[in-house]
């Protein structure tokens, strides 16, 4: 064993085998798949076969620093495939050395000494049927060489010693390379003995016939290796590129072996055919396409290439191979056939991705906007993907259509019409004016032309619901009922408005048109049917009135001065006044006509009345001197007199008036009599009564008596300001107090019928009686109210109920039946109603405190009950049957009872239901659980408000009574029909102790009979259907009312208490 350079070899090794043809049966690897380290990677049908002898394993392990990888391929004629054979790893069983060698020295020269080459491990591969190749040949190739011409030793002798052949000339053995007679060109070692087959003779592979030894040429099949080489003319193995017979051929660096398919050397890529001839043009190879330029000693074209004869652009890979589909090259994409490998260009859907995308004449994917035959598109600037429908671009909205054209103009999507600018392609927001339609229109910020009305800017505006152009002008809003204004450029008006020439008034928050009265700002403002602002005097028909607006339009008040005119207008509703007016406490009249204000005399027709205004509009009263004459005008109506009598509260005397109005003095006959009005006066010679015109004063002298005069022994009274004599009820305010003075006005006394009320009065004073009154003559007390008059039946008097009787009016006392209020009651001798209790004629009794009504029956006291007869309501005392219940009673009418209550679990006041509830029922339970009656009774007690349950009673404990409920009001334990219908429900608690359950039994029964009684109810047992009186189980509610309550015969029959024994001891006791 020694060292050639630095790889450690064996020798000598004597490879046997005959060279056979080339192998025509070989698939390949792409190129591109192998490593650059000691293993290479191929397919092929046939294991490489194992060399006798190895390389060390330095060799093995040491790296190549220029490789070159061969494949093998096998060509198809004229028919292509796109599918790559299946791959087969082989390992090489050689390795290449790490020194860089060229094909003309490919082993190491450190020594002569002969080594067996080591095998090479061959890939192979289909290639595309456009390669024009030679086929392959079982024969080796013919080479032009000529064959170097050795020595022939002149006189030489071959023997055979050993097995081995020597050659000798003389006694000396002969080594190195002989030319024997027969023209063979042998080799003998440094022994002298003659070599075969394969054998590295100082650095270079030489191949020796295995049998006659002679050395081979050409191409030889090293079959045992699975190769084929090529030995030159000297026999030397060839390694690299070859031209042999014109053709060109490749064979490993290392082993020498010819290469087929594709070989990688020195970074490019070459193609061989399956006979080792080099090919050219388009060839498949492991399932990829390459393109070997013969301009270009057939290197693999790598980058664009443009097949002419295919009219296609092509792009080949580092590795030389087609590549198809999307490609990211030098920063862009591209996209090639998936079948031909065709570069892309123009719109080209890539269904993979559901896009359509551009490439433009360069095979560049396209992004963002691209005019394309005069139609613009947008491509994602990302992904490429055309652009179809609406799509969001740089805070703008375009429209493109399904072959991605941009859309302009007006679309209708979705449901909506949108804009897109004829010029730049975005969505139109905001106003747009379309001049082909010659309308204002609005989209919003999703481009959605808009409808009715829309708040843009704080502004209202209007758009037709069917053309969307917005409107001007007077608008009406039907859904709102309502009629608006938008100005020239669609803006809702509010306020005071000029349109036309005309004033409207726009609601401020609604913008409605108004019509109408209406209040702006303190001011009543008129607006017509068609909304025009009214001025001057208007007539609001629905109110029926007619009222003044000013330049402004303001209603005006009060006085006003039209036009030289005095009208009047109600302070509050501007009402043009007509007629009379009461005006600060003046009267005034205004023309029926016009409303005018009236001066002087003044005759009003529906008054049959003279009546004097003064120069400011007033109505007169009293002696007034008109023109120089005296008149007189009534002081409450204004009445001017005329043919009357007038008293003058200053001169105290009576003054007469002439049919004209006007004071009359001297002699005046009236009504067939002369009086004497000399001094403007009457004048007469005794007191007496002067009576005219159904008025009567008393007259002494000229003087006029007024206030109360006894005159012939009858009391009179005259108006101290009219002076006329009163009749009627009249009241006299220095006595402080109302008397009655008949037709004569002579005043009256004691009992007295006027307008069908009954009234007293003082025999003395002759004072209207009121309030509680004792006529003696009558003997009864009666009520008089505050007019005087005599009342009847029930009256609440200083906070006591009285009753009067409904024909006498006399007062009420003792017992009464009042039939109306179907009650009972009782009046003590004073007439007042009594309540509670009350001890009458050595009998108690007991009075409603809220109606007084008498009790009959049992009544509960705090927590004692009494019973109070039924009939005569006399309170009862000892021992009594009651609806066929026992009871005993104390000396005070305190029931005893059989039984003990205890209230620590009663319900306060305010809570629980304080409902009455209707006597039928007394509804019987049991818990339902194995507790007692104490721990159900606090939790009805502490849980009402959660739980909403809870009884009258809780009995158990041994016999004890717990008081939850109060008994008559509605507790909640069988449903809402039930419980009001059952002014007590009992519990019974739980117990396994039969002693206990017993007592607790007893008490059970106990109570509800006691309960049975007291409210009237019947002792039968879940006798008939609802509505029904009776004491009832849980378990009948359930059947006949409400629920699925089964209690409480589940319990009562674990200790032998049947339905049966339960309904005999409620009718009979215990």
């Amino acid at each position: 064993m020694y060292k050639a350079g630095k790889a450690w070899v064996v020798a000598p090794v004597v490879f046997l085998g005959l060279v056979a043809g080339l192998s025509t049966n070989v698939k390949a690897v792409a190129a591109d798949t192998v490593s650059q380290a000691q293993t290479t990677t191929v397919t092929a049908d046939a294991s490489s076969q194992s060399q006798t002898s190895t390389a060390s394993s330095e060799a093995t392990n040491s790296s190549q620093a220029q490789s070159t990888t061969s494949v093998a391929v096998s060509t198809v004629a004229t028919t292509a495939t796109s599918e790559a054979s299946v791959p087969v790893s082989s390992s090489q069983a050689t390795s290449t050395s790490s020194q860089a060698v060229s094909s003309e020295a490919p082993a190491s020269q450190a020594s002569t000494t002969v080594t067996s080459q080591a095998s090479a491990s061959v890939a192979t591969a289909s290639v595309e049927a456009k390669a024009k190749v030679a086929p392959a040949s079982s024969e080796a190739a013919k080479t032009s060489e000529t064959k170097e011409d050795y020595p022939t030793p002149a006189a030489y002798v071959e023997k055979n010693e050993g097995g081995h052949w020597y050659l000798y000339v003389g006694k000396q053995k002969q080594t190195g390379f002989q030319k024997l007679k027969d023209g063979r060109v042998v080799y003998y070692n440094n022994a002298g003995q003659m070599q075969y087959g394969q054998q590295n003779i100082q650095s270079y592979w030489y191949l020796f016939d295995q049998v006659n030894g002679a050395m081979k040429y050409g191409f030889q099949r090293i079959a045992d290796q699975n190769k084929t080489v090529y030995y030159d003319k000297q026999g030397r193995m060839q390694y690299g590129h070859q031209t042999i017979n014109n053709a060109n051929y490749y064979f490993d660096k290392w082993t020498g072996a010819m290469q087929t398919g594709l070989v990688v050397d020195n970074g490019a890529r070459y193609y061989y055919a399956a006979n080792g001839k080099q090919a050219y043009g388009q060839q498949n190879v492991g399932g990829h396409w390459y393109l070997f330029d013969q301009a270009n000693n057939g290197k693999a074209k790598t980058g664009f290439t443009q097949i002419k004869e295919q009219n296609k652009t092509v792009y080949y890979n580092g590795a030389g191979q087609m590549l198809y589909g999307q490609q990211n090259i030098g920063g862009h994409w591209y996209n090639f056939d998936k079948v031909t490998g065709k570069m892309s260009t123009g719109f080209t859907r890539i269904a993979d991705q559901n896009k359509t995308v551009y490439y433009n004449a360069q095979g560049q994917m396209q992004y963002g906007f691209q005019e394309i035959n005069k139609a613009k598109y947008y491509f994602d600037k990302w992904t490429g993907a055309m652009a179809k429908g609406l799509q969001t671009i740089a805070n703008a909205k375009y429209l493109f259509g399904n072959d991605g054209k941009m859309q302009t103009g007006q679309r209708y999507l979705g449901g909506y019409w949108y804009n897109f600018d004829q010029v730049t392609g975005k969505m139109s927001t905001g106003f747009t004016h379309l001049k082909d339609q010659n309308k204002t229109v609005y989209y919003n910020g999703a481009g959605q032309m808009l409808y009715g009305q829309q708040n843009v800017g704080g502004h209202w505006y209007l758009f037709d619901k069917v053309t969307g152009a917005m409107k001007t002008g007077f608008q009406y809003i039907a859904d709102q009922h309502k009629t608006v204004y938008y100005n020239k450029d669609g803006q809702m008006l509010y306020g005071f408005q000029k349109v036309g020439g005309a004033t409207y008034y726009f609601d401020p928050a609604l913008g409605t048109k108004a019509t109408g009265q209406k209040n702006i700002k303190g001011h009543w403002y008129y607006f017509n049917g068609s909304g025009v602002m009214a001025t001057g005097f208007t007539y609001l028909p629905d109110q029926k009135k007619k009222v003044y607006y000013n330049e402004a339009g303001q209603m005006l008040y009060g006085f006003q001065t039209i036009k030289g005119k005095t009208y009047y207008l109600d302070p509050v509703t501007g009402t043009l006044a007509t007629g009379q007016k009461n005006i600060n406490n003046h009267w005034y009249n205004f023309s029926p006509e016009t409303g005018e204000l009236t001066l002087g005399f003044t005759y009003l027709p529906s008054e049959k009345k003279t009546v004097y205004y003064n120069e400011a509009g007033q109505m007169l009263y009293g002696s007034q001197t008109i023109a120089g004459n005296q008149y007189y005008f009534d002081l409450t109506t204004g009445a001017m007199k005329q043919d009357e009598l007038v008293y003058n509260q200053k001169a105290k005397g009576l003054s007469y008036y002439g049919k004209d109005g006007k004071q009359v003095k001297g002699q005046v006959t009236i009504s067939n009599q002369k009086y004497d009005f000399t001094n403007g006066y009457l004048k007469v010679a005794k007191q007496q009564l002067v009576t005219f015109k159904n008025k009567t004063y008393l007259v002494s002298g000229a003087q006029v008596i007024t206030g109360q005069q006894q005159f012939n022994n009858h009391w009179y009274y005259f108006n101290p300001t009219t002076g006329e004599m009163a009749t009627g009820l009249t009241y006299l305010p220095d006595q402080k107090k109302t008397v009655y003075y008949n037709g004569a006005g002579q005043m009256q006394y004691g009992q007295q019928n006027i307008a069908k009320h009954w009234y007293y009065f003082n025999p003395a004073t002759g004072a209207m009686a009121t309030g509680l009154t004792y006529l003696p003559d009558q003997k009864k007390t009666v009520y008089y109210n505050a007019q005087g008059q005599m009342q009847y039946g029930q009256q609440n008097i200083g906070g006591h109920w009285y009753l009067f009787d409904s024909v006498t009016g006399a007062m009420k006392t003792g017992f009464q039946d009042i039939v109306d209020q179907n009650k009972t009651v009782y009046y003590n001798q004073a007439g007042q109603m009594q309540y509670g209790r009350q001890n009458i004629n050595g009998h108690w009794y007991y009075f409603d405190t809220n109606t007084g009504n008498m009790q009959r029956g049992w009544k509960l006291a705090g927590r004692d009950w009494y019973y109070y007869d039924a009939k005569t309501g006399q309170m009862q005392t000892g021992n009594l049957t009651i609806n066929g219940v026992n009871y005993s009673l104390d000396g005070n009418g305190k029931q005893i009872l059989n039984y003990s209550v205890d209230y620590t679990y009663a319900l306060a006041a305010g809570e629980g239901d304080d409902a009455t509830a209707a006597n039928n029922y007394i509804i019987l339970h049991e818990v339902g659980v194995d507790t007692g009656a104490a721990v159900n009774a606090s939790y009805f007690k502490h849980n009402l408000n959660r739980s909403e349950t809870y009884v009258t009673f809780v009995i158990g404990d041994g016999g004890k009574v717990y008081q939850v409920g109060t008994p008559g009001q509605v507790s909640w334990g069988a449903g809402y029909n039930a419980n009001h219908n059952a002014p007590v429900q009992i519990e019974l608690g739980r117990t396994w102790d039969s002693k206990q359950f017993w007592q607790d039994y007893t008490t059970y029964v106990r109570v509800a009979r006691d309960m049975a009684g007291k409210y009237g109810i019947p002792l039968s047992l879940d006798a008939g259907g609802a509505g029904t009186p009776g004491i009832k189980s849980h378990n009948w509610v359930s059947h006949n009312i409400w629920g699925d309550h089964v209690d409480p015969y589940g319990y009562l029959a674990r200790f032998g208490v049947t339905k049966e024994k339960l309904a005999h001891d409620l009718r009979y006791g215990i």
